[in-house]
């Protein structure tokens, strides 16, 4: 048995067909209309990553963490490992990592610093 709508019903699966019309519409030529500038972007952002390497300094970072340290460093040779306690074991430990990646150290009231460019 067919089902029969009433006008108001007949309306409102006109407006609402219409209003996912459009929608649907809005949405599928935003994607196909990209503009010249955001495709340019995303290409070279793409030969950028391609192109740039980055290499983590492995060897200083576990050593940084096997003596429960901080370790900052950079892309420039930058490298620096802070232990909060200034202990006599840090200050020996620290001063054999300065000495293995030629870092200054420094100690005070921040705990023991090795830092400096490679």
């Amino acid at each position: 048995m067919a089902k029969t709508y009433s006008e108001l019903e007949a309306w409102g699966i006109f407006v609402g067909a219409l209003v996912i019309g459009v929608v649907l519409t809005s949405v599928f030529w935003a994607f196909i209309t990209v503009p010249d500038d955001v495709k340019k972007i995303e290409k070279e952002l793409r030969n950028a990553t391609e192109t740039f390497n980055v290499e983590k300094p492995n060897e200083f970072i576990t050593f940084c963490d096997k003596v429960d340290g901080a370790s900052i460093w950079d892309n420039k040779g930058f490298r620096q490992c802070i232990v909060r306690d200034s202990s006599e074991k840090n200050l020996i430990v620290m001063n054999l990592l300065c000495k293995k990646f030629n870092l200054s150290l420094s100690y005070g009231s921040f705990g023991v610093k090795c830092e400096g460019k490679i």
